[in-house]
């Protein structure tokens, strides 16, 4: 019984899109045409089938406070997803127009397989920004969830290495398997000095991931844990606590020849 029901109801959805589908088309005749309908709709014929995105009806939603919170009309969301009335259900997806507006503040909403590690990689951010911006207490996100994302951000620098107590041009040279005088030409120093807090710029090939902090192996091990796969990366010695106190956050690590560059 269960089955014959859920074949139904397949049945039906896949109606549904079909008939949707054929309205669209007619509908984007209609708006190519009508210069009425474009008044409406608030937008060009152009602009409007061009920034769109699809988001899922939480508990609590309602026509007029998605069309406020997305800076559009009750009807342009009534039309643009076929709609004969003001009611929507929990778990509906809804064809969203994003306005101008709301790409300039960096509104992205979430798809089907977005992850903050993707998304932070995406705009240039770190995972901690992305989830400061949305106060966000977890790494988990949901499709059709507005995140904002800070228009600020700039490309990350997997290729930065902040220098530690203890650390030495010829330390980090050994670390990361460079030559001293790579090191020096790749930063502009003229000296073997370093000083704690210094941005140094690690040549060559580095790599990144995304991981989860399992916690400290030793005072200079910490281990990261990638698609189940645990991952042990030196970092300098003695800092291996701290990353012991982000025991269980997601970031993404940047490495070369085993050692930790950065983590954002």
């Amino acid at each position: 019984m269960t089955y014959r029901q859920t074949r139904k109801q397949r049945i039906r959805e896949q109606k549904r899109r079909a008939a949707l589908k054929r309205k669209r088309q007619l509908l984007g005749a209609v708006l190519a045409g009508s210069a009425a309908t474009a008044l409406l709709l608030g937008t060009g014929t152009k602009k409007a089938g061009a920034c769109s995105a699809i988001y899922t009806v939480q508990k609590g939603d309602t026509l007029y406070s998605l069309a406020k919170k997305y800076e559009t009309t009750v009807e342009k969301l009534q039309m643009v997803n076929m709609l004969t009335s003001d009611r929507i259900k929990v778990g509906q997806q809804l064809e969203v127009p994003a306005s101008v507006n709301q790409h300039e503040a960096g509104i992205h909403i979430v798809q089907k397989g977005d992850t903050l590690f993707s998304l932070a990689r995406k705009y240039g951010i770190s995972v901690k920004e992305l989830k400061k911006e949305n106060k966000l207490v977890s790494d988990s996100i949901y499709i059709g969830q507005s995140l904002e994302v800070p228009v600020h951000g700039q490309d990350l620098k997997v290729d930065q290495y902040t220098v530690k107590p203890g650390d030495t041009l010829w330390s980090l040279a050994k670390r990361f398997d460079v030559k001293v005088k790579d090191l020096k030409d790749a930063n502009k120093l003229t000296k073997d000095l370093v000083l704690i807090g210094q941005q140094l710029t690690i040549p060559g090939k580095i790599k990144s991931m995304e991981a989860v902090i399992s916690g400290a192996a030793d005072n200079f091990t910490v281990e990261f844990i990638n698609n189940g796969q645990a991952i042990p990366l030196k970092v300098a010695y003695g800092t291996a606590k701290n990353y012991q106190e982000m025991k269980g956050s997601q970031v993404l690590v940047s490495y070369k020849n085993g050692a930790v560059v950065n983590i954002h």
